[in-house]
């Protein structure tokens, strides 16, 4: 069955132009826009439209507001596309189906940053392991923060545009996830053993050490699940 024609409200026709004047390379990634009621007067529209419309772009990637400067294209054409699959993955993913991704990703990210991280990436892999540490009894919001933030070097650490990216899809289903799980003395032992191995150069160390520590995660997790059933 067909759906219906729907009718676009104004905002709607607004940010179909602006789309299309980026699809077209009128205008280009990067480039600033006119301010909001310079853009209305240009498009003949209502400055509340044009508000409305550019929230809509943002949203999805193709815009972004720096304070004090602007508001700009996004410099990175795969913005849009990385918001999309994540906003997806986000809707449909389950908590097995992200333990099983995790395996798979951050297993593989390990071995290769015991390959590939340089001494700024394995330091600050280490200040952030330090935050967790003294935080992960006191204060859980900065020491999921601080576990989040390890996972984000490890993945810059590897060198790897594709990884990274994929990586970025992924970093607000595992911020949810990640902020949900209690954080254990065990667990901070286990990320130190994942970098340690790291440091030494030694992909199968690392390998074995994040099996390890997902290993514990799923367990933490699961321990706690079955917790909250039982209230």
């Amino acid at each position: 069955m067909i759906d219906g024609v729907k009718t676009l409200t104004v905002a709607d026709a607004v940010v179909e132009k602006i789309l299309e004047q980026i699809s077209t390379g009128k205008l280009a990634w990067g480039q600033q826009l006119p301010a909001q009621r310079e853009l209305a007067k240009m498009l003949n529209v209502g400055v509340s439209s044009v508000r409305e419309a550019l929230q809509i772009l943002q949203a999805m990637g193709f815009i972004e507001v720096k304070r004090g400067q602007g508001t700009f294209i996004t410099e990175n054409s795969s913005e849009p596309l990385l918001k999309s699959i994540s906003h997806s993955i986000y809707q449909d993913t389950s908590t097995q189906d992200l333990m099983e991704a995790r395996e798979v990703l951050d297993t593989g990210l390990a071995v290769l940053a015991a390959k590939k991280a340089g001494v700024s990436d394995i330091s600050r892999m280490e200040k952030y392991l330090d935050i967790m540490a003294v935080n992960y009894n006191s204060d859980p919001d900065l020491s999921a923060k601080s576990d989040m933030d390890f996972h984000i070097a490890l993945a810059h650490s590897v060198d790897n545009p594709i990884l990274e990216k994929f990586s970025y899809a992924v970093r607000y289903l595992y911020e949810k996830f990640i902020g949900e799980i209690a954080h254990t003395a065990k667990g901070v032992q286990l990320h130190k053993d994942v970098l340690t191995a790291i440091k030494s150069e030694n992909p199968l160390g690392a390998r074995d050490s994040m099996i390890d520590l997902l290993k514990h995660t799923r367990k933490v997790y699961l321990e706690d699940h079955y917790k909250k059933e039982r209230l």
